[in-house]
């Protein structure tokens, strides 16, 4: 029985990828009409044309269900892992495995949404078995429009009939990911913290890691990397030294992403899938540029989201720009509640929380983490009251809407602490 079925469903599923030319439809028609024609005029001679016709349809058939059975193909992209908008070029190895030759046919790849490109051409003819005749190559160009992995395939191929009476759709291979990181957005300096009591706005570094003149030498320990020798001083002691930065060449900086479906207002769909908000999509955007631009100046970068979906230390020997950036791409809306924050705790450390919209019970508990020096991007929506809240914590708020450039954006929190240490 349960081969019945397996057998029932291969044949279903086999008539339902074969479609049919004009051509192929005439030939059909034609048969049947020959058939009416011989019966309703008594000329049987009309029977061998509707044989004949049936008969090219037959092999046409069974000769796209035997071309391209087996088939192995090898997909590759380069880069594998692009940021919005850049290409990736996409290789495409076909081999045909099977013993039979195979006719000039098309093909196509399957490209998902936030994934755009040309991927469909003609497949030349192939020969049978294993040799360098049975193997082609091509490739396409795809761009990545919203971040994320994305699943590029199967690879579908229409295999023709000598005849050109039908063909068949065959579909070869496995889905393959192509990685889009969230696009950044070049940030100028600001003054971090505002003005010092002297009226000066107070300095950021400018480098990460530390120069000749900001480390101190400590004796070797087994397991210390080569390259932090420190050879005056080893040269000076007449022992092994090590290089050994000062904690305060090490200023840090924390950006708290809400990652609350809430705060975002977004719903699933149907299929329960999370539907698009570009509000979602500028606060990735903008975490993604803050981050960079805060470890370019030096900074010691804590990534967090309430619910630990994004928990990151960008520092040397710790994580890398590449792993938030990669975690930034794939992260999706969490279903957490507002109390969440509460497990953040209050630092003097900067702090750049990039939110959705905010309630006045999120509001406050927003800011109680405020720091020394809080920047706040909060959605357009935010009643006033949440924050007035917000600004009466101490935090440096700006809305925002989706179409909003950060850059700007960041530039106006700047003028904002400008004036508000006048």
């Amino acid at each position: 029985m349960t081969v019945a079925k397996d057998s029932g469903r291969w044949l279903k599923r086999a008539a339902g990828s074969v479609v049919f030319t004009n051509r192929g439809r005439g030939f059909v028609v034609g048969a049947v009409a020959s058939i009416v024609a011989a019966h309703l005029l008594k000329f049987p001679a009309l029977n061998y044309v509707a044989s004949l016709l049936i008969g090219l349809v037959v092999c046409a058939a069974a000769f796209v269900f035997a071309g391209h059975s087996r088939v192995h193909i090898d997909r590759t992209f380069s880069p594998g892992v692009v940021t919005q908008g850049q290409p990736s070029s996409a290789t495409v190895t076909f081999t045909n495995l099977s013993a039979l030759p195979s006719l000039q046919a098309h093909w196509e790849d399957r490209l998902p949404a936030g994934i755009v490109g040309d991927a469909h051409g003609v497949l030349p003819a192939l020969g049978g078995g294993h040799g360098w005749h049975a193997r082609t190559q091509f490739g396409y160009t795809v761009h990545g429009v919203r971040r994320g992995s994305h699943l590029i395939g199967p690879l579908t191929v229409k295999v023709p009939d000598p005849f050109g009476l039908l063909y068949r759709k065959h579909t070869f291979g496995e889905p393959q990911s192509l990685i889009v990181l969230p696009k950044r957005v070049e940030l100028a300096d600001i003054s971090f913290g505002g003005a010092n009591v002297t009226g000066a706005t107070r300095p950021a570094p400018h480098h990460v890691g530390a120069g000749d003149d900001d480390v101190i030498a400590r004796s070797y320990l087994p397991g210390d990397a080569l390259r932090r020798m420190h050879w005056k001083a080893t040269a000076h002691r007449g022992e092994l030294m090590v290089r050994q930065e000062e904690q305060r060449n090490h200023p840090e900086a924390t950006v708290l992403l809400d990652l609350s479906a809430f705060g975002q207002g977004m719903v699933r769909d149907t299929q329960g899938q999370w539907e698009y908000s570009p509000v979602f999509e500028w606060a990735i955007v903008a975490a993604a540029s803050v981050t960079a631009h805060l470890c370019r100046r030096g900074y010691l970068v804590n990534v967090v989201s309430p619910g630990g979906a994004v928990q990151r230390t960008i520092a040397d020997g710790l994580d890398t720009i590449h792993d938030v950036m990669t975690d930034l791409a794939v992260v999706e809306p969490q279903d957490v509640a507002s109390g969440v924050i509460a497990d953040l705790e209050p630092s003097e450390r900067p702090i750049v929380a990039i939110l959705g919209r905010l309630d006045e019970a999120r509001a406050a508990a927003w800011s109680r983490l405020n720091s020394s020096t809080g920047l706040m991007f909060v959605a357009v929506g935010t009643p006033a009251a949440a924050l007035d809240i917000l600004g009466g914590a101490g935090w440096m708020v700006r809305t925002y809407r989706p179409g909003d450039d950060i850059a700007d954006l960041w530039l106006d929190l700047d003028a904002r602490q400008f004036h508000a240490s006048r």
